[in-house]
């Protein structure tokens, strides 16, 4: 792809999949949403805990935050075919300045390679941008090596150390 950056700040591609419309899920997507997500990996998991009820949970606590919100990714049959979550927030560093978090991004493993992914991150740019954020960050596991040169190859690159610690 041909990627370029603007004065904006939101980098662009001039083959994005005009197909892929990608909305705010709602309560009613719980089951797709559950679905997507455990497929996240590439290796056929069960649905690592995740189902309707506690989907819908999690969005619900969602909804505590303002600007964060879960995605949809629908092909033009309107079947589900991604998922993504972005938040919008500011902090203390930079002034203030707005940023954006992007997680739990996953392309159903039928659909992956031909350009969904791609269309739902142009999408979660267009979002942080229009909500004046100054960059889009994310995490992705280190063993995901093939999702990590998809986000290099939109041009994501790595900033920092990401480190965590298990409370529970």
């Amino acid at each position: 792809m041909n990627m370029r950056r603007h004065t904006e700040g939101v980098a662009e591609s001039t083959g994005v999949r005009s197909d892929i419309a990608v909305r705010e899920a709602v309560a009613g997507d719980a089951e797709v949403l559950a679905r997507l997500l455990a497929q996240m990996d590439d290796e056929p998991s069960e649905t690592d805990g995740f189902n309707a009820a506690l989907t819908r949970q999690i969005m619900a606590d969602m909804k505590s935050y303002p600007d964060f919100k879960a995605y949809l990714a629908l092909d033009e049959a309107g079947v589900p075919v991604g998922t993504f979550s972005l938040m919008v927030f500011c902090s203390l560093s930079h002034r203030g300045s707005r940023q954006a978090l992007l997680d739990a991004v996953v392309v159903c493993r039928e659909r992956r390679g031909q350009g969904v992914g791609e269309a739902m991150l142009q999408r979660a740019l267009h979002i942080a941008a229009g909500s004046g954020c100054y960059k889009l960050s994310l995490s992705s596991n280190i063993k995901r090596k093939d999702a990590h040169r998809f986000y290099e190859r939109l041009g994501f690159s790595q900033h920092g150390v990401s480190l965590s610690i298990e409370l529970a």
